[in-house]
Order: structure tokens, then sequence, then C-alpha cells
């Protein structure tokens, strides 16, 4: 009988998936969940070792007699500190030991708790990877739960190997023993160019066989001709469509646009939903594809291609990492598709049906204009920089022209680096044009970045400016929250132009759409000095105009749903 603890459960059924049968146990208190629920199931080999200055030294022998990852067990306080030497030395020798420390309640941390130390922290020096599990019994910690387990188990066996730490606390009694089974584990496999032909080829036929693979191109990938051509030929061997941004930097046979789709709502029914889900690359503009696939996990798999081996269960559905090139991943199952392999188009259709769907028409004077204008002009081969949210947003629903390569600071979602980034970028291009958009908040947060040397002449930055944070007017009501300007918004009535005339921009402004259609071709040109161009609009104004976009692309939900969708969309992103 196992533990009522869903943690030690989800911790048990992850050792036997893993095939990890070897466990050194040192008595105790707070381990006593997760001992019996060891010591009661015949999968396992337990040895008993009292001291745990010895137990884990005790483990290392074990697996290197027996070429496997050993687990060792203790209770909490000064026997989780106990472990340091032998996990020191399992880390300079590279054994898979996971050391399983239980903890009390971390409620307690720091209130002269009995046997309650600081444990999460103790082996960070010495470990692949440092985990501490939610201590609820909460079923919708399930997820959590599962997920740091593997990561943690698929670190220490995998490649270069080593000690990892799995803390798990114990809240409440230890006597409760009346499940007689485990919750079933999805093992997540590691896949590399050494795992060779046999395993590389099981995944033929499942790639083969899925009907909707949705390949999702995410941030910080600049494809070289080769990679397209190979991610082109897959596109028409399987059942596939490529989901991208302009920040996936990706154009070619098989993409599709999906950010004005999913941010309207317009692909969440059944048939949308992938069986198969091939992820490349780091974060993605939209808001609501990840949820949207989230609420659908345990409808797909989901692959993903990273050659660092992160495990990163984007969709909540992760059960291989390929640990390679997008390019050896793709040119791989090119060259041995099944001969009668071919794309239906199926599934590609019904998405391209919806990115066709979407009307772009001419919008009133706001950030909107200004980057259907700039969409047009950009010439090919430029860099383009958009700074966070609206800025990155407002660019989705317009094409660029060939070559672009488009960057944004979505990693961590920070205002804080835009500009800095972006003179980074722009430092030393030659024939190119580099573009940074950026909202006003951002701008004169980091506005001393202009003053950086290493300008270069090619630079352009358009500076919407329109006097505070319109993001916060998309979800919150000016009516009930009449200070929302003050302070949220941070409201105010700078302007760049004598700072960066100071610096030797030539400086152009635009309040109407005329004034923007009289100079918005120069940024397109070579100049001798680099330009700048300060538009200005009203903050409530542009959250009005963005809210009645969204709704006409989206025609069955009405603006307050569409309004209160993005309340919980921003507020997620911003939390």
């Amino acid at each position: 009988m196992y533990s009522e603890y869903r943690s030690v459960q989800l911790l048990v059924s992850a050792l036997k998936e893993y095939n990890v049968k070897h466990i050194v146990l040192s008595p105790g208190g707070s381990d006593i969940p997760i001992i019996h629920s060891i010591e009661t199931d015949n999968f396992f080999k337990c040895y008993s070792v009292v001291d745990e200055r010895s137990a884990v030294y005790f483990g290392i022998g074990i697996s290197q007699a027996e070429n496997t990852p050993v687990a060792c067990v203790c209770t909490s306080g000064t026997a989780v500190s106990n472990y340091l030497p032998g996990m020191t030395e399992a880390y300079y020798q590279n054994v898979p030991i996971i050391a399983i420390t239980a903890d009390k309640n971390p409620h307690f941390q720091g209130q002269i708790e009995t046997q309650k130390i600081d444990q999460i922290n103790l082996f960070n020096s010495v470990s692949l990877k440092s985990v501490d599990l939610p201590y609820s019994n909460d079923p919708n910690d399930d997820w959590l739960c599962e997920r740091l387990i593997k990561e943690a188990i698929t670190s220490a066996i995998y490649h270069s190997k080593g000690p990892v730490h799995i803390n798990l606390p114990i809240v409440g009694s230890y006597n409760n023993y009346s499940c007689n089974s485990l919750p079933p584990i999805r093992k997540v496999l590691k896949i590399n160019y050494e795992s060779g032909p046999i395993v590389w080829n099981s995944y033929i036929k499942k790639i083969h066989n899925a009907k909707k693979i949705l390949i999702i191109v995410g941030q910080n990938i600049l494809f070289t001709e080769e990679d397209k051509k190979y991610i082109e030929r897959f596109f028409e061997l399987y059942n596939c469509f490529i989901s991208v941004e302009h920040i996936s930097n990706l154009n070619c046979k098989g993409c599709i646009y999906t950010y004005s789709i999913t941010e309207t709502g317009n692909a969440t029914t059944e048939e949308y939903i992938p069986d198969l889900v091939i992820s490349i690359g780091n974060n993605i503009s939209s808001y609501s594809l990840k949820p949207l696939l989230r609420k659908n996990f345990k409808k797909f798999t989901h692959i993903s291609i990273d050659a660092s081996g992160r495990y990163r269960d984007t969709f909540k559905g992760l059960s291989d990492i390929f640990e390679c090139s997008p390019q050896f991943f793709f040119k791989y199952f090119v060259q041995n598709a099944p001969e009668n392999s071919s794309n239906d188009l199926a599934y590609y259709s019904l998405w391209k049906k919806l990115e066709e769907k979407i009307d772009i028409t001419e919008f009133e004077f706001s950030p909107y204009y200004v980057a259907q204008k700039l969409s047009t002009i950009i010439p090919e081969n430029s860099v383009l920089h958009l700074a966070i949210l609206n800025s990155t947003r407002i660019m989705q629903f317009f094409p660029l022209n060939k070559g672009v390569k488009v960057f944004s600071n979505i990693g961590a979602l920070g205002i804080d680096g835009c500009l800095s980034t972006f003179m980074g970028q722009q430092a030393n291009i030659n024939n190119q044009l580099a573009f940074c958009i950026i909202g006003d908040l951002s701008f004169f947060y980091d506005m001393n970045a202009v003053g950086i040397k290493h300008l270069n002449k090619n630079s352009r930055i358009i500076l919407l400016n329109n006097g505070g944070g319109a993001e916060f007017h998309l979800f919150m009501d000016k009516n009930k929250i009449p200070t929302l300007n003050n302070f949220v918004c941070a409201e105010h009535t700078k302007t760049a132009k004598g700072w960066i005339e100071s610096l030797g921009f030539d400086y152009y402004s635009a309040h109407t759409k005329k004034d923007l259609d009289d100079c918005i071709t120069i940024f397109s040109k070579a100049s001798e000095h680099p330009l700048f161009l300060e538009v200005f609009t009203d903050k409530e104004e542009d959250a009005r105009i963005s809210k009645v976009f969204f709704q006409k692309l989206a025609p069955q939900r009405t603006i307050a749903q569409t309004a209160k969708s993005l309340v919980k969309k921003v507020i997620n992103k911003l939390s």
C-alpha cells in the first residue's frame, strides 16, 4: 500500500517508470511515507544505511557496480546536510544519484520549527538539478509535481549524468497508506545523436500516422537555407503545418502566421487541436496558443527539439526531447520517410482558411496604423526590434518583406532593456537598416541607451508616445478606477525631441495620418544620420481602437468578452 500523499505516489511511480530500482533508505520520521511506499513495492531493491554521511557514498558504489541510477532517501534536518560530501563526490564523478529528502511544512521556514532547516539550496553547487515539490495534496498540483520529478530524474540519467535533488515536504499524518495503486506517469525520453537508428526509427511511424501535426516555432531561431529545405520537405511528407510569428524568423512553404487566429479566439474547437505538437525555439508572442493547448493537453503528445536537452513542458503534454539541431531532426525524418508519405493538407488547409479570413482594413490613426505603414516600407533583409507587449502585438497582423530579422525581449518580458538590446543589434550593421518600434514607458525607462556611442546612421527608432501605459486600459475601467492613469498607467507629458536631437538623430514627429504619411518613406532610405520618429497618440483612444479591432476579427465574441479575455492573458503574463 502507498501513502495517500499524491507527491509520494507520483515520485514512486516515476522511479518505477524510469527503472530506478536501487534505493538506499535512512531511518527517520519525516521520510516514513516515502520509505513505506517504496519498501512494500516488490519492484524496488532496498538497502538500509543509518548514517546519512555513508548513504550517498554507498549509493555511488551500487551505481558504479551496476551501471544504474540509485536513489537515496533521508529524513529532514541535518540528515540532509550529511548528504553533502557524497553528493559532491557524485557530482565530480558524474554518478547518477537521486537524493530524495523529506521536509517539514514550508510555511514554518525560519520559525523555530523542529527539524526545519533550509534544505532546498543545500546542493545547488554539486547537483545537476534541484527541485522542491509542492506540499499540497490538491490534484491540481499533480502536473507541477510530476514535471519537477521528471526534470530531476532525466537530468540525472541522461548524457553528462550526475546527482540531483528532490525535496519533498510531508505535512500531516504519517499513517495513511490506503492507496493500492500508483498514478500513471508519462515517461519523457531524451533522444540524441547517439541514441541509434532503432530508437530514431521508432518515431517514423508515430509521425507518419499522425493526422494533425502542429509545428510551433518560437523566437531566437535563425534558419539557414538548408534548414528551410528540410522543413519544407517535411511539410510535404507529413500531415502538418508550421505555426510562426515574426519573431520565429521563418517564412517558407507550410508556414501560417497564427497570432491573429489564436488571439481572436477563432481556433478553439476540437477540429483545430493537434494530435502531435513539435516545438522549436523559445517563447512565442501569442497569449492564447499556450492556454489552448494546455486545456487540451491530454489529446496530443509533444516532441520538443532542443539541442541542450532542456525539459520544457510548455503545453503540459511533453513526451520526448530530441537533443539535436532542427536541421538534423527534419533531415532524418525526411530521408527516412515511408515511401507512401504525403501531406493530405487537411490540417494545413483548416488553419489556412482562418488566416485568409482575417480582414485587415485601414486603421484610424493609432499604433496599428503606424505598424501597418511600417510593414510596407521596411526593406528586405533589415533588422526589426519589437519592444514588448503592444509593440510586439501590433506588428503580428501585417506581413513583412523577405529576410527581415525580427527580435523582441519576450524571454523575460521586461521593459528595462528593449532599447539597449536594439542598440547592440544596430551597432555593427552595414548596408542594412535597423528599426526599433518601442512604447513610451519602455523608451523613457531605457533612454540612456540611445547615448551609447556605437550609433549607426542606419538606425531607425519609432517611438509610440501615447502619454502612458495604454496596455492597462485594455482590461481596466477608468470609470471604476478613476486613478488609473496616475500610477498604474504612469501618465506623463514627456517628449524625446530634445534628447534625441542632441545625440545627432534627424527627428520627425507625427500627430495625424498625414504627418506620418509625409515622412514614413524617408525611413526606408539611406541617410547621413540615424532617424527618429515620435508618434503622438492618446492611450485611451488607442485602447478603444484595439478593442474594436479584436472584436471585428472575432465577431462571435462581444467586446466585453474580448476585454475580459485580454485581462486574464495580460495579468497572467505580467504576474
